[in-house]
C-alpha cells in the first residue's frame, strides 16, 4: 500500500481515537445542526494529507490533545480555532477556492460509485451492494460539505451548478478508470473486466441524487 492509495478503513486502523472526538468515534457530543459543528475541516489548524480535502490530515495546534496525530476531519478537539482573516484566505488559494473543492469532491464521490458499481458487475456473490442514494439527503457528506463551504459565501447557486456540471461531464471516462483499477487490483486482463449494462441509468441515478443534494443544501437561500 502506498499513502496516496490508502483506503479509508487503512486510514482509520492507523488513526488513534480519543475521547475528546466527537462521536460516533469519541466521547464528545453535538446537539446542534450538523453543518455548523466546529469540524478539523473548518479549523486553521488543520493540514491536510493524502487526498482531496477535507477527508484526512494533521493537528499542527500543539494545545490540542491530536496534535501531530493523523486526524479525520470529523474528529474535531475543544481547542477548535476557525478559518479567517490572512491565514484563511491564503490556504483557501492554496485549495484552489471552495468551488473547486466542491467539484474535486463530486469528482472523487462520482469516482467511487462508479468503481463499485464495476465490482458488482464482476463479483458473482457481492456481499452487499451500495446504497446509490444517501437515506437521508441532508446527512450525506456532500450536502455537510457543501453547506460548510457556502457559510464561506462568495458564490451563487449558478456557480454550483456549473461545478457539478463540469464534474458531470467527466464523468463517463470513469468506466474505464474503474476497470483498469480492477483489473489490477484482481490480476487480469482489462479485457476480462465487464462494464455494467446500464451505465448511463447509473449515472443518472448519482447525478440525480447530487441534484437533490444541491437543492437540499440551498433550500431556502437567496439566489
Amino acid at each position: 500500500m502506498q499513502a496516496m492509495d490508502a483506503s479509508d478503513e487503512q486510514l482509520w486502523k492507523a488513526c488513534q481515537r480519543l475521547d475528546s472526538d466527537w462521536e460516533p468515534v469519541g466521547q464528545r457530543r453535538w446537539t446542534g445542526g450538523r453543518e455548523s459543528r466546529p469540524d478539523c475541516a473548518t479549523c486553521c489548524w488543520f493540514l491536510e494529507l493524502f487526498r482531496n480535502w477535507p477527508d484526512w490530515g494533521v493537528c499542527a495546534n500543539p494545545e490540542s490533545p491530536r496534535a501531530g496525530l493523523l486526524t479525520n476531519w470529523e474528529q474535531g478537539c475543544w481547542q477548535f480555532e476557525p478559518e479567517e482573516g490572512k491565514r484563511h484566505e491564503e490556504t483557501l488559494r492554496a485549495r484552489g477556492g471552495p468551488l473547486n473543492c466542491f467539484e474535486r469532491a463530486l469528482r472523487d464521490q462520482a469516482g467511487s460509485f462508479i468503481e463499485q458499481q464495476v465490482r458488482l458487475a464482476n463479483d458473482s456473490s457481492p456481499e452487499g451492494e451500495p446504497p446509490a442514494v444517501p437515506e437521508d439527503i441532508r446527512t450525506s457528506y456532500l450536502c455537510i460539505l457543501l453547506r460548510r463551504l457556502l457559510r464561506r459565501g462568495g458564490f451563487r447557486r449558478q456557480d454550483v451548478d456549473e461545478a457539478a456540471a463540469k464534474a458531470r461531464w467527466d464523468s463517463s471516462r470513469y468506466w474505464g478508470y474503474a476497470r483498469r483499477y480492477w483489473a489490477r487490483t484482481l490480476g487480469e486482463d482489462i479485457s476480462t473486466i465487464r462494464l455494467p449494462d446500464n451505465t448511463w441509468e447509473l449515472e443518472e441515478q448519482f447525478w440525480g441524487c447530487v441534484d437533490r443534494i444541491i437543492h437540499e443544501a440551498l433550500a431556502g437561500r437567496p439566489g
